[in-house]
C-alpha cells in the first residue's frame, strides 16, 4: 500500500511543471526537487528553502539528501496509519510552498 502511495505521489511530481523526479521509485521513498529557471546552485538553495517552509508548516516532515551533487527532497510513506489523504496534503503543502517562494 505504501509503495503504491509513493508511486502515486511520484506521478504527481512527474506531471507538475517545475518539479522533477530524481530517482526511480521502487519502494516507498520518492526523491524529487523543484526546478525553477535558475542555475543549479540556486536551484539547490531554492529546494532547501522549500523544504524548510514545508517542514515549518508542521503536518508533514520531508527529508533531504544529495544525489548527483544536487539537493533533493525525499518523501517517504512509512507510517502504518498513512492514507492517501495524508500524501495528498503533503503534495498540496509542497506546491503551495513553491508558489509562495517563487518571485
Amino acid at each position: 500500500y505504501h509503495c503504491g502511495l509513493a508511486r502515486e505521489f511520484a506521478g504527481w511530481v512527474a506531471e507538475e511543471p517545475g518539479f522533477e523526479l530524481f530517482a526511480p521509485v521502487p519502494f516507498s521513498t520518492v526523491c524529487f526537487r523543484a526546478t525553477p529557471d535558475r542555475p543549479p546552485a540556486e536551484q539547490d538553495a531554492f529546494n532547501e528553502r522549500l523544504l524548510a517552509k514545508v517542514n515549518t508548516a508542521g503536518p508533514v516532515l520531508i527529508s533531504h539528501t544529495q544525489l548527483r551533487e544536487r539537493y533533493v527532497m525525499r518523501l517517504t510513506v512509512g507510517n502504518l496509519r498513512t492514507r492517501r489523504e495524508h500524501v495528498e496534503r503533503a503534495w498540496e503543502l509542497i506546491c503551495a510552498a513553491r508558489q509562495a517562494l517563487q518571485p
